[in-house]
């Protein structure tokens, strides 16, 4: 009874533990997500602010028309390229996180087998010890027997 409750305590210790692990890889995730969407939008607004003051340059006639045309399509193919980037940079993290988790996986698999294995040695240990006993008890019957 001892062994089974104390099995019993070892799996549910497993159990919380893969519990807590998935919950801290999903804060994690959606910790990442908003902290990208954070720089993302501190990056847009400083474009915006810096727009903003182009456009009010270019009214004053500070800013010739083709320079401020040649600024603007430099950045936008700027942005496409930094978003490229980032998608690509995605895209490998998913296929790491993807080739972790089925690796993570496939050890899980060998070690339910490996326990069930020891189980079963533990079992014919408990056996041939068993057995063991029993020819003691029995040689020392015949040594008894011999004796008297």
């Amino acid at each position: 009874m001892f062994h089974e409750q104390n099995c019993g305590r070892v799996l549910d210790k497993d159990k919380f533990e893969k519990e807590l692990a998935k919950i801290k890889s999903e804060h994690q995730r959606e910790l990442a997500k908003l902290k990208m969407k954070n720089d993302k939008l501190c990056i847009e607004y400083t474009k915006l602010v810096d727009d903003v003051s182009k456009m009010f340059d270019w009214q004053d006639g500070r800013v010739d028309k083709k320079v401020y045309q040649k600024q603007v399509e430099e950045e936008e193919l700027e942005k496409k390229k930094k978003e490229l980037e980032e998608k690509a940079m995605l895209e490998v993290q998913m296929e790491k996180l993807k080739l972790a988790n089925e690796q993570r996986c496939d050890v899980e698999v060998v070690r339910d087998v490996l326990k069930k294995e020891k189980e079963k040695l533990e079992q014919v240990v408990a056996e041939l010890l068993k057995d063991g006993y029993d020819s003691k008890e029995k040689l020392e019957q015949i040594k008894a027997i011999l004796e008297s």
